[in-house]
């Protein structure tokens, strides 16, 4: 049997998915980057120009998605903060982008004519433009088609962090993933299975808990992913956000 590599694996799969939505969503017109994962607080994903130099090639840019959002997010949602930085970065090779962190009009021209809706709340309604902004895919829109047509090939994330952003005690959590049977999920419909959180998708999967001194403090921050909005309470709340709806993150 040959020996699985992980590091090929994992960042294999990022590259592949890069390049899919290059060719579906951009017509080949964005440059190679280099992507990574980093565990940058209250946020899934984000956009670095020129950020990496070598002594091959020219300057380029980072895309960096964090992996402790993987797990207890939807296989889509992963695809939208994905696409969500290649038109960051698409701004930066063809357009003209704002002051740092802001997302102007032209990007959310570009997001929109994709198929990704930009919206302050993630919801229908919200702000098209602003400093924070989230999205939601357009029902029938071209990023949901490319998506669908990914999972076709067979794409699946294969890897998860296990120490993830979950809730709940350490118990449920672990009957809740023994419970997990991938197998009778990959049967269905692309579409079913871009709306599964990526966790139930890998086999005994089953989260890292908190440390003993994580799990004793006397409160604990919590952060809408999407509004950006922080309140603090006791640990293992399950609470929501008003505005939006999304769940509120553990930090």
């Amino acid at each position: 049997m040959k020996a699985v590599k992980p590091t090929n694996d994992f960042y294999g799969q990022l590259q592949y998915a890069y390049e899919h939505f290059n060719r579906t969503l951009f017509d080949r017109a964005l440059p190679e980057c280099l992507i990574t994962v980093q565990r940058e607080k209250n946020t899934m994903g984000f956009f670095s120009p020129l950020r990496w130099s070598s002594t091959s090639a020219s300057d380029v840019h980072e895309i960096a998605l964090n992996p402790i959002y993987f797990a207890n997010r939807k296989v889509i949602e992963i695809f939208q903060t994905l696409v969500h930085e290649q038109c960051h970065l698409w701004q930066h090779e063809f357009g003209n982008p704002s002051r740092s962190g802001y997302h102007n009009r032209e990007w959310a021209e570009k997001m929109e004519s994709i198929g990704l809706m930009p919206s302050s709340s993630a919801q229908v309604g919200g702000r098209k433009v602003g400093q924070k902004m989230s999205d939601y895919v357009i029902d029938g829109g071209v990023f949901q088609r490319s998506c669908i047509g990914l999972i076709k090939k067979g794409y699946q994330f294969n890897w998860v962090d296990r120490r993830t952003n979950l809730q709940g005690s350490e118990d449920s959590l672990k009957r809740k993933h023994k419970r997990s049977v991938p197998t009778k999920f990959m049967k269905n419909s692309p579409e079913v299975l871009l709306e599964l959180p990526v966790s139930i998708l890998i086999p005994n999967f089953v989260p890292e808990m908190k440390t003993t001194a994580e799990k004793t403090r006397y409160k604990t921050k919590y952060c809408c992913p999407h509004c950006k909005i922080n309140v603090w309470g006791k640990p293992m709340l399950h609470i929501r956000c008003e505005t939006c709806d999304a769940s509120f993150i553990p930090e």
